[in-house]
């Protein structure tokens, strides 16, 4: 005879609450450094980094790639490797940005950031009701939130949940660090 499986809100194994803190101090060190590093150092580090993820996650890159087929069956070979790289490393800079983020002054903030049809936002919460955006993950969204912010806008975003919860609540804080309203 079998044992049941535990009810879902049985509390982890020591193991898993050992990997999730290690999970989540892997983030705020991560972050840490990020924020101690000259722009042209983290981005050369960025770099290493998703080298680094790509080589030691071959089940996320046989994951990524398999995507990138769905979406160009054309892709083989050294083409679908390299688009499969690039991925890693995109990510790699955008967690290194997002965590620097943080640490950058408005000035700065602006000074990387351009604006194009800017009018139909502020048109939309002339209206009074607010404005809703969607954002695909294209890039550091954050740092349009965190523009909009240093404007004055106040800003709620609806973001992902992620496990453990401590990282979710971790990536809560840094964007109520810029200065978003979490939900």
């Amino acid at each position: 005879m079998t044992e049941p499986d535990p009810p879902a809100s049985a509390p982890a194994s020591a193991r898993q609450r050992l990997s999730d803190a290690a999970t989540v101090s892997s983030y705020r060190l991560g972050a840490l450094a990020a924020k101690l590093m000259p722009g042209p150092v983290a981005a050369a580090t960025a770099a290493s980094l998703g080298l680094g993820a790509s080589f030691f996650n071959p089940a996320k890159r046989a994951m990524i790639e398999r995507h990138l087929q769905r979406v160009n069956p054309k892709l083989r070979g050294a083409s679908l490797r390299v688009a499969a790289q690039q991925s890693f490393d995109s990510y790699a800079h955008y967690y290194m940005e997002s965590f620097r983020l943080p640490s950058l002054s408005k000035r700065t903030v602006a000074r990387n950031f351009t604006v194009d049809g800017f009018e139909h936002i502020t048109d939309a919460l002339a209206l009074g009701n607010g404005c809703i955006f969607a954002l695909p993950h294209l890039g550091g969204w954050e740092w349009a939130g965190r523009w909009m912010t240093d404007q004055g806008y106040p800003l709620t975003v609806v973001v992902e949940a992620l496990e453990p919860p401590e990282l979710f609540q971790w990536f809560a804080d840094l964007r109520k660090e810029l200065g978003m309203t979490v939900v």
